[in-house]
């Protein structure tokens, strides 16, 4: 079977993120209500109103996904904020790049992404995120790694949420591949490996936190790096 392809999960496997970034991004929201829409607002109010629309998650469950903007226009009514559609699509914006402001990609990461790339290989993201996967694209320049990439899915831009295979689907697609010419990393058995294997793909779990173990129908790996002794020096046969 020929490996022509890899795609990976972004956040905990290309990227580590800043969690402190989040209370931020909802008081940027608040800063942007205050200056360009002319509202008393004390910080947190964005972030309660932001809680109260947002649907809960488990991962695991294949869930709907509103996007970001939809969401923020929720909140902006749930507050009784007055906005137009610019308004709402300026502060998703914001909500996004205040958030991922500390992002970073991770060491083994960006030499994988780097290697794959020599090698030959289709090179693409799949990501749960009520972010489209156009937000990214800054981002993703931002980081250094735009020119490794061939293709970036958000379950924004389909609607559903892995493990649903429909991300899965839409990532191969764009790649022109199918199931078996590709094989998916994340760190996620109950998102990313079901999903991946619902759609076909070859899986591999890393585990950066502790040691890895044996699992049933997948690999588990604890650097990205060990994909070159799995994929060899090119799209070769698994």
């Amino acid at each position: 079977m020929t490996i022509r392809a890899v795609l990976f999960d972004w956040d905990g496997t290309l990227v580590k993120n800043d969690a402190t970034r989040i209370p931020a991004a909802s008081t940027s929201v608040d800063a942007y209500a205050r200056k360009y829409l002319g509202i008393e607002v004390a910080d947190g109010e964005f972030e309660r109103a932001f809680q109260a629309v947002l649907p809960p998650y488990k991962p695991g469950e294949v869930q709907t996904v509103p996007t970001m903007a939809r969401l923020v226009g929720e909140a902006f009514t749930w507050l009784g904020w007055p906005a137009g559609a610019n308004d709402v699509e300026s502060c998703a914006r914001l909500f996004f790049d205040t958030g991922t402001l500390g992002q970073e990609v991770f060491d083994d990461a960006r030499a994988i992404l780097s290697s794959l790339k020599y090698r030959g290989y289709s090179v693409g993201v799949i990501t749960n995120a009520i972010f489209p996967s156009h937000y990214f694209q800054k981002k993703v320049n931002e980081l250094g790694i735009a020119g490794y990439l061939d293709a970036f899915v958000s379950s924004a831009d389909v609607g559903l949420g892995k493990p649903h295979p429909a991300p899965y689907q839409r990532a191969l697609a764009d790649l022109s591949m199918q199931a078996h010419e590709a094989i998916f990393v994340g760190d996620t058995p109950e998102t990313d490996i079901a999903g991946a294997r619902a759609s076909g793909m070859r899986a591999v779990l890393i585990e950066r936190h502790k040691r890895p173990r044996d699992r049933s129908g997948f690999l588990v790996i604890e650097r990205l790096s060990a994909l070159n002794d799995i994929l060899g020096e090119g799209p070769t046969r698994l």
